[in-house]
């Protein structure tokens, strides 16, 4: 039954009357078995257009030691292809997996979906305007085509022997996609969302921004927020879900996520977590809740996902107490919060952790470093059952307070806190998960001094701070160590209204056994055109690189 091709489409009215129905016309390529895992390679049919069928590719995948009768759904970010190191993740769960592949034809691949020509901007690389624009109506998109052949591929799976219950993971904009399969097809029992939550129209308006919004909120942008936009879809999502993202994401919004959260409605069971200074990955406690999720709604697991913790903020002056209030607190074996200075861009914000107060296992202080008018909070509680959940974000506005000074951006005094490692380095396609400890290390010095170390670079937001304050006046002071010759970058990092800028200034170090200390004027940093930084607004991070093996310390704006 085809729908209503009026201009303005709800969520409701764009999916009304769909049924995934006609043959699937099943063809199966191609079967490898390797490590216990069986992989078959499949076409089947999506819905017709113009008298031809959509025809899916996609990969189904079988492990010998099958745990239960659940199969998974992953729908894969749409700008990628199947990965089948990523799929491997669920099939060694368990479960049998379906990925398929909504890219669409690629050079280099001979396996893809085949769209029909009257749709063919379903094609990734031929979209144009109709991923992020509706300029007729919502039928006429790239997302109704997405969510229209993943709802074929639950017809697949319903199809296969065994399978009686069926879980969707969606990562990045595959996760947009799942947000609106779990409102829609009550075919699906659970749903993961690893990154995705709406707000695409939205993109670069902040939500604690005190600049008026320049949205355009014209016909155009109301079509796609009430019908394409996932966070359209959460106030109808009835099956539990999972939502994992990472704070420092640059595509996916941190503070928009909570917006979404906020719409599922309260019967429905939601559960989430963040990856504090993460930013294209999620950490391997995310992993661990991707596991005790399926395994308990697909294979009557017993974990247990209680509320979100909350959080109750205090202020005395400059000093921050944060009080968290965890249901089962009696379970909980470890609890952090994570606190921001000010910085509007989610993005670029240095999370620093609070000072655990002494004899109390939910109790914190913090003192501020700078002179911010507002503040951001949240928690991460992790549980003896090994789930790990996030409270919701907490923004408060302050009064301004005299300002104390300090120019110290990293001290290996504080361990690890305060830096992160630069993930968009690590460039893996083949893993959503990683150790942070892989990446990120103190490295023991000469004199029993340690420093910080990443294989792709060290990184700190904290020069993204309103109390960070950096002019052409401005110093940058460490210590660097390395045991071999090294090359370091020093990168200052910018974001204009345009575009990134990246600032660098590169030191050549020999062997020794001494810490050595390097004082790096700013007028000193260059672009690789040879520019200096003009004007300090929208200066953000600093990264720090090498080829080689180093550790830094005490590194100080002055």
């Amino acid at each position: 039954m085809e729908q209503s091709n009026s201009p303005f489409l709800t969520q409701k009215s764009l999916w009304e009357g769909f049924t995934p129905d006609g043959s699937l016309q099943i063809s199966k390529m191609n079967e490898l078995r390797f490590d216990k895992i069986t992989y078959g390679e499949y076409y089947f049919s999506g819905r017709e257009v113009g008298g031809e069928r959509v025809r899916i590719f996609g990969v189904y995948v079988t492990p010998d030691e099958k745990k239960c009768d659940g199969a998974i759904l992953y729908v894969s970010d749409v700008s990628q292809s199947i990965n089948y190191e990523v799929v491997n993740e669920y099939a060694k769960m368990g479960y049998s997996v379906l990925a398929i592949d909504l890219y669409g034809k690629k050079s280099g691949e001979e396996n893809h979906t085949s769209y029909p020509e009257a749709i063919s901007y379903a094609n990734y690389e031929l979209r144009g305007r109709r991923m992020d624009f509706v300029d007729t109506n919502a039928k006429e998109t790239c997302w109704y085509e997405w969510v229209a052949a993943s709802r074929y591929a639950l017809s697949f799976l319903e199809s296969q022997p065994g399978v009686k219950k069926i879980g969707v993971v969606g990562e990045k904009n595959g996760a947009n996609v799942v947000w609106q399969l779990a409102a829609t097809d009550k075919r699906v029992q659970c749903a993961v969302m690893l990154f995705g939550a709406g707000w695409s129209a939205y993109k670069g308006v902040f939500r604690y921004s005190d600049v008026q919004s320049d949205i355009v909120m014209d016909e155009e942008r109301r079509r796609f927020i009430a019908a394409v936009d996932a966070h359209a879809y959460a106030q109808n999502v009835t099956c539990p879900i999972l939502f994992l993202s990472s704070t420092n994401s640059e595509r996916f919004d941190f503070d928009r996520s909570f917006d979404t959260l906020s719409r599922v409605p309260e019967q429905t069971q939601c559960s989430f977590n963040f990856a504090p200074s993460f930013n294209e990955y999620l950490d391997t406690y995310c992993r661990k809740d991707v596991e005790y999720f399926l395994k308990k709604h697909l294979d009557r697991g017993k974990a247990n996902f209680p509320s979100a913790p909350e959080l109750k903020i205090d202020q005395e002056g400059r000093c921050y107490t944060v009080e968290v209030s965890c249901a089962e607190e009696e379970q909980v074996v470890e609890c952090k919060v994570f606190f921001n200075e000010g910085v509007v861009d989610p993005a670029l914000r240095n999370w620093k952790p609070c000072e655990q107060i002494e004899g109390s296992k939910t109790r914190f202080e913090y003192v501020l470093s700078g002179n911010p008018t507002a503040v951001f909070a949240f928690a991460v509680v992790r549980y003896k059952s090994g789930v790990t959940l996030s409270s919701r974000l907490m923004h408060k506005k302050i009064e301004q307070t005299s300002a104390v000074k300090s120019g110290i951006i990293y001290t290996s005094k504080d361990g690890l806190d305060g830096v992160t490692f630069y993930d968009k380095n690590l460039k893996n396609d083949q893993a959503t998960f990683i150790k942070r400890e892989d990446f990120l290390e103190l490295v023991e010095g000469p004199e029993g001094i340690d420093g910080a170390y990443s294989l792709c670079g060290l990184v700190s937001y904290k020069f993204s701070e309103p109390g960070c304050r950096i002019d052409e006046n401005s110093i940058l002071k460490l210590d660097i160590f390395t045991d071999g010759f090294c090359v370091i970058r020093l990168v200052v990092m910018q974001k204009t209204a345009e575009e990134f800028i990246e600032y660098v200034y590169t030191i050549e170090l020999n062997s020794g056994d001494l810490w050595k200390n390097h004082v790096v004027k700013m007028g000193d940093f260059k672009t690789a055109e040879g520019r200096s930084i003009r004007k300090f607004e929208g200066v953000y991070a600093l990264r720090i690189e090498g080829e080689g093996k180093y550790a830094v310390n005490n590194i100080l704006l002055i």
